[in-house]
């Protein structure tokens, strides 16, 4: 699939220009934010809580699948933006006193599905990248170990798979940060802003980026959850990890963009 395409589908899909993320800037530990988004989310979860249980469990079930079924693993990145956005549609509702069903959720999210759909591909693009770069980057270092000891010094040198898996990990999670931090708010700009899906993309990595101390936090747990992936079981994982990220989105949407966008009208 061509840039062209994605070119395409992001001028269709919204023509209205993402806001500029506001830095969140002021006496508050970083971690104070996250603390407020959460409130946030709760809230939404108390006026709605079969629809959020429901999607903890769905989530829940499909990462099961997945360790289960490796080949369902894109699957996770190309849906994710369309449960992020049915979440963004219900707490929006929620602040403005009018929760809303899922039938009008589901349709809003139809709307734009195309957009969506285009941030899950691209995502899944770059993962890929970072994938190909760490075989890359750790069959280079095999190489070279091989060559100079021999093959016998490999599992000396290499460690073996645990290793190996976290050397991989480290080259790739560069470009695993810069598909997750673009990710993370476009959904929320593409069906409240009904902005393009690249250009969500690119502001919701400028907010990242502007933000990088807050975005940090959000790393070092999913990089925590990936090396330790061997020794904690994924459900766990994803029962400990997948709520709270869930729930602190739209808060940061609202800090980050909401209010810029309100000005900038």
């Amino acid at each position: 699939m061509s840039l062209h395409y994605l070119t395409d589908v992001s001028r269709s899909a919204g023509r209205r220009p993402a806001p500029a993320p506001a830095h969140l800037d002021g006496f508050q530990l970083d971690a104070m934010f996250i603390l407020d988004w959460l409130e946030t989310g709760w809230r939404a979860v108390r006026s709605q809580p079969l629809l959020w249980l429901g999607t903890w469990f769905v989530c829940a079930a499909f990462a099961v699948a997945c360790k289960r079924v490796p080949l369902l693993r894109p699957a996770i990145v190309l849906l994710a933006p369309l449960v992020v956005g049915t979440l963004m549609i219900a707490q929006e509702r929620v602040r403005i006193g009018r929760p809303a069903r899922l039938r009008d959720m589901l349709g809003t999210v139809a709307q734009h599905a195309y957009a969506l759909l285009t941030i899950g591909l691209a995502s899944a693009t770059l993962i890929v990248v970072g994938y190909v770069l760490s075989a890359v980057v750790v069959d280079a270092t095999v190489l070279k170990s091989f060559v100079t000891s021999g093959v016998h010094h490999l599992s000396i040198t290499y460690g073996g798979a645990d290793l190996h898996g976290t050397v991989a990990t480290l080259v790739a999670l560069p470009i695993f940060t810069v598909a997750l931090a673009a990710a993370w708010f476009a959904p929320a700009l593409v069906v409240l802003r009904d902005a393009g899906p690249l250009d969500a993309m690119a502001s919701s990595l400028h907010g990242a980026v502007r933000n990088w101390r807050t975005t940090l936090i959000y790393v070092v747990a999913v990089a925590d959850a990936v090396l330790l992936a061997r020794q904690i079981p994924l459900l766990i994982t994803s029962l400990a990890l997948m709520p709270p990220m869930l729930l602190s989105i739209y808060g940061g949407y609202r800090d980050l963009f909401a209010s810029s966008a309100s000005t900038a009208a």
